[in-house]
């Protein structure tokens, strides 16, 4: 199951440099690039992803499982993107609003395995923001909830700042594709420079080895 994820996933040949005997040298240019002079003042783990990417489908049990895995104090957060050509700005700017709605119910990692299922194994489509909200409301996310959130000023905020943040870093040519791994505004995960064997454990330790990175 693990080697079928990672082939899904297309990255760039896998270097195999880790093993469970063995720690790995974590190096610049092999396992993540340096793409800011300063770090930001407090610790993150920032994922850029789409629903409708099928490599971010393949790595979103990695996130997941790298978000219990990070420091005290430190979570993952995930940033949906809006540039695909599959949907419209608007209809992928709806899927953030959704996801947001779910994450901040506790429901975040189940809603977005979800969504990925009816998007990339049912081969299903949305046409409208109703066709997401009849999604959550199947999967057990309370209408009133999913109907207030959509028009919530805090959700649209929300979502505006993963606009933001997704134009910065276009911008500043970081943000090529999805998914992307950001460790303190910083440093870039090289996905290819990690062990396809030990993938999961290779992906851990190089964001703990980047969150306590003082240079």
């Amino acid at each position: 199951m693990l080697k079928k994820l990672l082939a899904a996933l297309v990255f760039a040949p896998v270097m195999a440099f880790a093993s469970a005997a063995a720690p790995v040298q974590f190096q610049e240019g092999v396992h993540y690039d340096v793409i800011a002079e300063k770090a930001t003042d407090k610790a993150e783990v920032l994922e850029f992803f789409s629903f409708y990417c099928g490599h971010c489908k393949a790595f979103e049990p990695f996130a997941q499982n790298l978000n219990k895995n990070l420091p005290k104090g430190v979570s993952l957060t995930k940033y949906h993107v809006d540039f695909l050509r599959a949907a419209s700005p608007e209809l992928q700017q709806s899927l953030a609003k959704a996801y947001v709605i779910a994450k901040n119910a506790g429901q975040g990692d189940r809603i977005a395995n979800a969504i990925f299922d009816y998007l990339h194994n049912q081969r299903a489509s949305f046409s409208s923001e109703q066709d997401i909200r009849s999604l959550l409301v199947v999967n057990d996310i309370p209408a009133m909830l999913v109907d207030s959130g959509m028009v919530n000023p805090a959700v649209n905020a929300e979502v505006a700042a993963m606009k933001k943040s997704q134009d910065h870093y276009s911008e500043a040519k970081v943000l090529r594709g999805v998914p992307t791994l950001l460790v303190n505004g910083k440093y870039l995960v090289k996905f290819s420079g990690l062990s396809q064997e030990n993938f999961q454990q290779d992906l851990d330790a190089v964001v703990a080895y980047l969150l306590a990175k003082k240079d």
